[in-house]
């Protein structure tokens, strides 16, 4: 079952009987997470809708699965609340969830409200305090992430001196499993995908390599923006030189909705919903299968790695419940046995399982300094 999804439907008029997902997060203080935990149990339940909500003291982190004109009615009630000034409400409509095996493991059967000590875990040490989320890149609309991908790449009118396209770096923060069915990839810029397994790793993959991020102008991205926030911080936590951080504003998810020919971004964007992934209106296909290397891109089989638990690609002539399936990390690891639970979702593959031992992030409004890399063929300052 090919599970991609075109491009979806943004809302309007007829869309009400219609299924739909709505995810957003927002870093705000919430003073008694308890009761905001609770009210969102009531209210989400009222309008009969599933999947996950994480409630911490610095924020919210929502997705949600139901009925266009229930996910409408929720997010005018949490638009009216102050907490949620400014935040991003991503809806969209599509199919009703089909495959129930996929649909259940991505949380999509049944809604679940939980209380966390913080909305995304960046760092797996828990002596480790969370930088600052007020230390966050700034944020970058499609069409000005594009627009520097677009003068960068020379694909503009506007002339970009080439020392200037050597000081552009982009960072994907998404785990492997994700980065192998679509990225960005734009010519003449340096595109790093960390190959990490899961969103904890990736502090110590920026450690390794800082003197490929020092003094650039680093262009972070990820599903929908929330991971981007906590690692822009620690990557501008680290200060001289690690200044210029800059973060795709709604993820590429926003970035498809602007470019749904797929602009500057090849493949399909993997969400943690029953839609499995998202695509443009390009017919390209990144993925290869783990077994016979063809092309292939469907997760809906929901293959995993016998080791570590992460999702794989194998393509249906070379699927077998008997075959042990050994992930390309494994792999490199000599097949050693990785340290993640065996209980492993989408939840904890996005980094949205219950932290532990941290402190609570200090929240602030975004006041960043830095140069957007020549936007319009110009620098400019934020």
């Amino acid at each position: 079952m090919d599970a991609t999804r075109r491009p979806e439907q943004r809302p309007g008029d007829g869309d009400g009987d219609r299924y739909g997902v709505l995810l957003y997060y927002k870093y705000a203080e919430v003073p008694d997470a308890a009761a905001r935990a609770a009210f969102y149990e009531e209210h989400c339940r009222g309008l009969s809708l599933v999947g996950r909500v994480r409630v911490g003291p610095d924020g919210v982190n929502a997705t949600l699965g139901g009925r266009m004109a229930a996910l409408e009615k929720h997010m005018a009630e949490m638009s009216s609340n102050a907490l949620f000034n400014g935040t991003d409400f991503k809806l969209a409509s599509c199919d009703d969830p089909v495959d129930e095996k996929v649909a259940r493991e991505c949380g999509f059967t049944s809604l679940s409200v939980r209380v966390v000590k913080e909305l995304v875990t960046l760092c797996s040490n828990p002596t480790s305090a969370p930088p600052e989320i007020s230390s966050a890149g700034r944020h970058l609309s499609a069409a000005e992430f594009h627009s520097v991908l677009q003068n960068v790449a020379g694909a503009s009118s506007d002339a970009v001196a080439p020392a200037e396209k050597n000081g552009v770096v982009v960072v994907d923060a998404r785990n492997v499993y994700e980065t192998r069915i679509g990225k960005f990839n734009a010519p003449n810029v340096e595109t790093l995908d960390p190959e990490i397994r899961q969103y904890s790793d990736l502090p110590s993959w920026i450690d390794k390599h800082t003197e490929k991020l020092r003094g650039k102008s680093i262009l972070m991205y990820c599903t929908g923006g929330i991971r981007c926030e906590m690692a822009s911080a620690y990557i501008r936590s680290k200060g001289e030189g690690f200044e210029n951080v800059f973060q795709l504003y709604g993820g590429i998810q926003r970035y498809l909705e602007q470019f749904p020919d797929g602009g500057y971004f090849e493949g399909k964007n993997f969400v943690f919903d029953h839609r499995i992934s998202v695509g443009s209106l390009k017919e390209n296909i990144l993925g290869t299968c783990l077994i016979c290397g063809s092309s292939y891109d469907d997760y809906s089989s929901r293959c995993r790695c016998n080791h570590c638990r992460m999702l794989v690609l194998v393509c249906p002539t070379c699927q077998d419940s008997n075959k042990e399936y050994v992930c390309e990390l494994c792999q490199k690891n000599g097949k050693e046995h990785c340290q993640i639970s065996t209980k492993q979702d989408c939840e904890i593959q996005i980094g949205l399982s219950e932290p532990s031992g941290f402190e609570k992030t200090s929240i602030s409004n975004h006041n960043v300094t830095s140069k957007v890399p020549w936007s319009n063929g110009k620098i400019v300052s934020s």
